[in-house]
C-alpha cells in the first residue's frame, strides 16, 4: 500500500505540478494600434540586460501577450515590433517576485523610445496582484538595518507581520502556520520544534545567507491557487544568479560588548551605576562570486559566509551580583571528581558559543530561447554551545548543551515556453536536515543540587539531552502548465510533498537526581547538625530519582513515520476587460500519513478509547481539503492611478509533526519511567554509572501520557477575505487601504480525556468548577496521566486594516508608512511543540478542557512602520546612503491569574493557569496571614493594584480575560549608515563600502528611551499572578488566597538587553 501510494505520488507529480511558492516573475500586457484597434502578431522580446536571457513571445487574437518564468529583478530591455510599424522599446524595465509586470504598448507613427521604464516611471501599480502582498526588493535589503542578518528582520517591512525576537506572526495567525520556501523549495521546520518556523532556528543559525538573496515576498492572502501550505503567511526568496560579467563581494561584520549600550536607566536602582554587557563577540565573514561560464549561455553564482559568536555568561560566581558561593562550587567539583571520577567542567570560564556556514551555489543554463534550467544547493551547518549561569543558578561547563545541525537542500527548476500558447514550469526539491543534541565530556546522571540559602547547581548532562534527536528528509516535485487562450490564462498543476520522519526523544534517559538538604532528624554526626545538600551529594544520598527508559529493545526508539501530502489545482485567470482581470481556481491537498504508531492495548481496550472512538495506534485518514479562491484586480482609470483588488477563498495550512510525533511517541507504551524518593527524605542512593540505573521493579503496566489523534483529524483550514484600493494621490504619493479577515474551518484543538467530571464549584462570588486534586479521583484512568485528543473545532478569527503612504523621490530619497491594527481571538492557541504543553498552557476559568474564545498571543493590536532611505552619490568617488526604520506597537498580550491548585484539574499546579477573578469589595476574597502581611494589608495592597490599573478596574467583579491585558506601547528606532568609496578598474567600478547598523538607536540617545517589555511568563504564556490560593476556609469550598509579587504595582518587566542600543560595523569590498 505504502509503494502504491509513493509511486502514484511520483507518477502524478510528472504529469502535473507541486505548488512550491512562486520562484520568478513575467511580463503581460496587450498591443494596440493608434486607433485603439489590438494588434495580433506583434512580437515582444524581453532581454535581461546583465546576461542577456532572452524570453519572447506574440500577441494573440485579443491582442495579449505573457511572457512567463522570468528573472526577477532587472533591468530588462523590452522591444515590441510589428511589421509596418516602427518598434516600441522599453529601457530599464524591473520585475519584482511573483508579481505580474503589466505592460500596455500603443504603435505610434514614429519610432518610440523610452528611456526608462521601472515600476515606479508612472507612479502607479504596475503589477496584477489581488490580495495583501509585499515585496522586498535587493535594495530594499542592502539598506535595511539589521544586526542579525536574518529573515525576520526583512519580514518586519510586512504591515501585517509582529515579529517577537525569533518568531515572525502574520494576520494573527500562529508563527508555525507560516510557509518559507527559497527558490520554490521547503524550507520549513516542517517537524516545528524551532519558534522562528525555519531550519536551523533551534542552533541559532539562519537557514541562508542574505548575501545569497535577491528578492523576497511575503504573501498575505494571494487569490492564485499555485500558493498555499500557509494560514499565516507565505515567505519566498529566490538566490542570485550569475551574469555576463563577473561580480563578486568580500565582507566582514562585527560587534562586541563595546557596540551595546549600558543598563537602561529604567533598570537601575538609585545609587547604581549603568553598566555595559560583559565581554562577548560576534563576526561574520563572507564571499561571494558570480559570472558567466559561457556568455549568455551558462552562468554560475556561489556564496560563502562562515560566523562565530561568543558570550561569556554573566554572574560570575563569587561576585557581588551572584549569590552563588565560590567555595560550594570548588567543593562540589571536587567531590565529583574524587568520588564519582566525573569532571564537571569549569565554573568561572563560561561562555554561549554559535558557530555556522553557509554555503550556496548555482548554475543557471539558457538552454536556448525556449527552454531555462537553474540548479541550486544550499548546505547548512550549525553548532550552538549553551551555558547556563543566572544570579542564583549555575550548570558546570561539561553541562552545556551541544546543539548540531546540519541541512542539505537541492533544487532543479526547468522552465519551458512550448509554443506560443503553452508554457511549463517543473521544479523538484529534496532538503535533508539533521538536528541532534550532544553533551560535553563523558556521559553522567544529571545532578541539581538546592541549597537552601546560596542558590542550585547543576552538573552532568542535561536531562533532555542525551537521547534527543531529529532527522527530516523532504522531497518535492513542481510542475506547472500553462495554456493562454484568448483572453484566459489556464494553470493545470499538482503540489506533493513526501516526508521522512525519525524523532527520538527520552527525557531523564541519563538519570536525574536531586540533593536537598536533609530534614532536622537526618544528623550527619561530625557537624551535630541535619545534612546539607552539598553532604548528601558527598556521601550519595539523593532525594529522589528520575530515569526515563524505551520499553523496547531499541534505547533511540521514537517517532518514525513516513507522509505524503499530495496537491491538485486548477484556474483561470480571465481578463473580463483590458481593465479587470479575474482570477479563479480550486485546489485540493490530500495529508496521508503512511504509518500507524505502536498499539497500547491496554488502553485500546479502555472504557476511555470505546467512548471516544480512539485508538493509539490510528493515524487520521486521508482528507480531501478543498480550497476554492476568486480574486480581482481592477484598473480603474485604465492607468494604474485606481486599482481596486481583492478576493476571498480557502486556505490550508500545513501543520507541525511533532503534534502527529506525539501519537508515536505518548502511546503509554514505547516509554518507561522509574521515580524514586518522595524529594523530602534523603534515602535515594546516587548511582553514577548510567547503565546500572534501575528500572521499575515491578508489573510493567501502560502509563504515562498519551496523545490520540481523532480519525477525521484535518489539516489546519481558514477562510479568507482580502480587499485593498490602491491610489495614486497628489505629488506622486501612493496610498493603500487594505482590509483582511480570516475564519478558522479547522484548527487544531486539545483536550484530556482523562479528566473526570468536576465536582461541584466554588462558593463565594467567584464559583468556577473545582475538580478533584487527588490525582487517582481525578482521572478516569488511574495508570494515565494526561490523555490528550486532538481533533478540529471551527471557532477563531482575525482581522487586520492597513493604510500606508510611500513615495520615491527623484534626488534619492524613499519614504514609506504603514498603520495596521489586528485582533484575533480563537480556543487554544497551539504554542507548544508537546500536546500536553499545548493543553494545559491555556489560561481558563473552570478549566483547560472548558476554553473560551479569547484574545490569541499573536493579536498584535496597533502597529506603525515607518521606513526612510537616502541615497546619494557625490564627487565622483564617494557615495552615502542612510536608512531609518521606525516601529511602534502595542505592548504583548498577558493574562492575570491566580497561582496555586485553585480548581485541582492538572496533574500539578505548575501546571494550572486559572484566570484571576476580580473582587468589587473586600468581601469578595479572603486572605490569610502571609509572613508578616495581615490579611488586612494584603486586601489594601491588592486593592490598591487593581484601582491603579485601568483593565482591572474594568474587570471588578468579573474574570481576568485570557490575554485580555498589554505591556506598554513600545517605540523604536532603527538606523543604518553605509559609506561608498568608488574606484575604477579598466572600464568597471569597484568600490569600498564601510557600514553600520544600530539598533534601536533611540537608546543610545537618551537611556530612557526605546524601551521594549515584557510580561512575566514567555511568549506563549505572558502572565502575572497577583495572589496565590493558600487553600479552603475550612470544610468549605471558599478560597483563600496569599498575596504575590506585585512588582512594585507594574505587571510587566523591563526588557534588559532589548532595550539597548546595539551596533554592529561592517566592511566590504564590491568588485565587477
Amino acid at each position: 500500500m505504502k509503494r502504491s501510494l509513493l509511486f502514484f505520488a511520483l507518477v502524478m507529480a510528472s504529469y502535473g505540478a507541486v505548488q512550491a511558492q512562486v520562484t520568478t516573475s513575467s511580463v503581460t500586457g496587450i498591443v494596440k494600434e493608434a486607433n485603439g484597434s489590438v494588434t495580433s502578431g506583434a512580437t515582444i522580446k524581453a532581454t535581461h540586460v546583465p546576461s542577456g536571457t532572452v524570453y519572447s513571445g506574440s500577441s494573440n487574437a485579443a491582442g495579449r501577450f505573457n511572457l512567463p518564468a522570468m528573472r526577477v529583478g532587472g533591468p530588462y530591455k523590452i522591444e515590441v515590433t510589428y511589421v509596418g510599424q516602427n518598434p516600441i522599446v522599453y529601457n530599464d524595465v524591473y520585475i519584482q517576485l511573483g508579481q505580474p509586470y503589466v505592460l500596455n504598448s500603443t504603435f505610434g507613427s514614429n519610432e518610440t523610445v523610452l528611456d526608462e521604464v521601472t515600476v515606479t516611471r508612472t507612479g502607479g501599480s504596475k503589477n496584477l496582484k489581488t490580495g495583501a502582498e509585499t515585496s522586498i526588493s535587493r535594495k530594499q535589503m542592502e539598506n535595511l538595518p539589521t544586526v542579525s542578518r536574518s529573515i525576520e528582520d526583512f519580514t518586519r517591512l510586512t504591515p501585517q507581520a509582529d515579529v517577537k525576537g525569533q518568531s515572525v506572526s502574520i494576520g494573527g495567525m500562529n508563527n508555525r502556520f507560516n510557509q518559507f520556501t527559497i527558490d520554490g523549495a521547503v524550507t520549513n521546520d516542517v517537524f516545528g520544534l524551532n519558534a522562528n518556523g525555519l531550519n536551523g532556528g533551534g542552533s541559532g543559525t539562519n537557514p541562508i545567507s542574505l548575501d545569497a538573496i535577491e528578492q523576497m515576498s511575503v504573501q498575505v492572502a494571494p487569490f492564485d491557487v499555485r500558493s498555499s501550505g500557509f494560514a499565516g503567511g507565505g515567505i519566498s526568496a529566490v538566490t542570485k544568479s550569475g551574469t555576463n560579467q563577473f561580480q563578486g563581494s568580500v565582507y566582514h561584520y562585527f560587534r562586541n560588548q563595546d557596540f551595546t549600550g549600558k543598563t537602561p536607566k529604567s533598570l537601575v536602582k538609585d545609587g547604581e551605576e549603568r553598566t555595559k554587557l560583559a565581554n562577548f563577540s560576534e563576526k561574520t565573514y563572507g564571499v561571494r562570486l558570480g559570472g558567466p561560464i559561457v556568455k549568455d549561455k551558462l552562468f554560475f553564482f556561489v556564496n560563502y559566509e562562515h560566523t562565530k559568536n561568543n558570550t561569556p555568561e554573566n554572574y560570575p560566581v563569587g561576585s557581588s551580583s551572584s549569590n552563588l558561593l565560590e567555595a560550594d562550587a570548588q567543593r562540589i567539583y571536587d567531590i565529583a571528581l574524587s568520588k564519582y571520577n566525573y569532571d564537571a567542567g569549569s565554573y568561572t570560564d563560561l561562555a554561549d558559543e554559535n558557530t555556522s556556514n553557509k554555503v550556496m551555489t548555482r548554475l543557471d543554463w539558457n538552454i536556448n530561447e525556449k527552454n531555462k534550467l537553474s540548479l541550486r544547493y544550499n548546505y547548512v551547518d550549525g553548532v550552538d554551545v549553551s551555558n547556563t549561569r543566572t544570579q542564583s543558578s549555575l550548570t558546570f561547563g561539561n553541562g552545556a548543551i551541544l546543539k548540531d545541525f546540519k541541512s542539505n537542500t537541492l533544487t532543479l527548476e526547468l522552465s519551458s515556453r512550448i509554443n506560443n500558447s503553452l508554457a511549463n514550469s517543473f521544479i523538484a526539491g529534496y532538503t535533508r536536515v539533521r538536528d541532534a543534541r550532544s553533551y560535553k565530556g563523558q556521559l553522567f546522571p544529571n545532578v541539581r543540587i538546592n541549597t537552601a540559602k546560596n542558590g542550585t547547581y547543576y552538573l552532568g548532562v542535561d536531562p533532555f539531552t542525551n537521547i534527543n534527536q531529529l532527522d527530516q528528509d523532504v522531497y518535492t516535485l513542481s510542475n506547472n502548465l500553462t495554456w493562454y487562450k484568448g483572453l484566459h490564462t489556464l494553470t493545470f498543476g499538482t503540489h506533493n510533498e513526501f516526508y521522512k520522519m525519525y524523532n527520538a526523544y527520552t527525557g531523564n534517559s541519563n538519570g536525574a537526581f536531586v540533593f536537598s538538604d536533609s530534614k532536622a532528624t537526618d544528623i550527619n554526626p561530625a557537624t551535630g547538625k541535619a545534612y546539607t545538600a552539598i553532604e548528601n551529594f558527598d556521601r550519595g544520598m539523593a532525594n529522589s530519582m528520575q530515569y526515563g527508559y524505551s520499553n523496547t529493545d531499541d534505547p533511540r526508539q521514537g517517532a518514525k513515520f513516513n507522509a505524503l501530502q499530495l496537491g491538485f489545482y486548477v484556474q483561470d485567470e480571465y481578463q473580463m476587460q483590458d481593465n479587470l482581470k479575474i482570477t479563479a481556481g480550486v485546489r485540493v491537498d490530500v495529508p496521508i500519513y503512511l504509518d500507524k504508531p505502536m498499539e497500547n492495548t491496554d488502553f485500546n481496550n479502555s472504557i476511555l478509547a470505546k467512548q471516544y472512538n480512539v485508538k493509539t495506534n490510528r493515524m487520521p485518514s486521508p482528507a480531501l481539503m478543498f480550497s476554492p479562491r476568486i480574486g480581482f484586480n481592477w484598473d480603474v482609470n485604465r492607468d494604474r492611478s485606481t486599482v481596486v483588488r481583492g478576493g476571498m477563498g480557502i486556505f490550508t495550512s500545513r501543520v507541525p509533526f511533532v503534534w502527529a510525533a506525539g501519537a508515536f511517541t505518548q502511546s503509554g507504551a514505547l516509554l518507561g519511567g522509574n521515580n524514586l524518593g518522595n524529594g523530602t527524605d534523603a534515602n535515594v542512593p546516587f548511582i553514577s554509572d548510567v547503565n546500572k540505573l534501575p528500572k521499575y521493579s515491578g508489573a510493567v503496566t501502560p502509563s504515562g501520557n498519551i496523545t490520540v489523534l481523532d480519525k477525521n483529524l484535518k489539516l489546519p483550514q481558514i477562510a479568507r477575505f482580502s480587499g485593498g484600493v490602491d491610489q495614486v494621490l497628489p505629488y506622486g504619493i501612493k496610498g493603500t487601504l487594505e482590509f483582511l479577515y480570516s475564519r478558522n474551518l479547522s484548527a487544531f484543538n486539545f483536550r484530556d480525556l482523562n479528566l473526570e467530571r468536576p465536582i461541584g464549584t466554588l462558593e463565594g462570588a467567584d464559583n468556577r468548577l473545582v475538580y478533584d486534586a487527588n490525582n487517582n479521583n481525578r482521572r478516569v484512568l488511574d495508570n494515565y496521566t494526561e490523555v490528550i485528543y486532538v481533533n478540529n473545532v471551527n471557532k477563531g478569527y482575525s482581522w487586520s486594516t492597513t493604510a500606508s503612504l510611500s513615495k520615491s523621490f527623484l534626488f534619492g530619497l524613499d519614504a514609506s508608512v504603514a498603520y495596521t491594527y489586528t485582533a484575533a481571538k480563537d480556543l487554544i492557541s497551539g504554542t507548544s511543540s508537546q500536546n500536553q504543553s499545548n493543553w494545559y498552557r491555556v489560561a481558563s476559568v473552570n478549566g483547560s478542557n472548558n476554553v473560551t474564545l479569547a484574545h490569541n498571543p499573536f493579536s498584535t493590536g496597533s502597529r506603525v512602520i515607518g521606513f526612510l532611505s537616502f541615497s546619494k552619490e557625490y564627487l565622483k568617488h564617494l557615495g552615502t546612503s542612510v536608512s531609518l526604520v521606525y516601529t511602534g506597537q502595542s505592548g504583548a498580550r498577558f493574562s492575570y491569574l491566580a497561582g496555586g491548585n485553585l480548581t485541582g484539574y492538572a496533574t500539578s499546579s505548575s501546571n494550572q493557569y486559572n484566570l484571576m477573578y476580580i473582587p468589587k469589595d473586600q468581601s469578595e476574597i479572603t486572605f490569610i496571614q502571609n509572613g508578616t502581611q495581615t490579611p488586612q494589608d494584603q486586601w489594601l495592597a491588592l486593592n490598591n493594584f487593581i484601582e491603579g490599573n485601568d483593565y482591572l478596574k474594568s474587570r471588578r467583579g468579573q474574570y481576568a480575560e485570557r490575554n485580555g491585558a498589554r505591556t506598554p506601547f513600545s517605540h523604536k528606532f532603527d538606523l543604518k549608515i553605509v559609506q561608498d568609496l568608488f574606484t575604477n578598474i579598466g572600464n568597471t567600478k569597484n568600490k569600498l563600502q564601510l557600514s553600520v547598523d544600530i539598533m534601536n538607536v533611540g537608546n543610545l540617545l537618551n537611556g530612557n528611551w526605546g524601551k521594549q517589555y515584557t510580561g512575566a511568563g514567555s511568549f506563549w504564556d505572558n502572565s502575572f499572578i497577583p495572589v496565590t490560593f493558600a487553600g479552603y476556609e475550612g470544610t468549605t469550598k471558599k478560597p483563600t488566597y496569599r498575596l504575590g509579587n506585585l512588582n512594585n504595582n507594574v505587571p510587566y518587566y523591563v526588557q534588559d538587553i532589548y532595550s539597548r542600543w546595539s551596533a554592529q560595523v561592517g566592511i566590504r569590498y564590491i568588485f565587477n
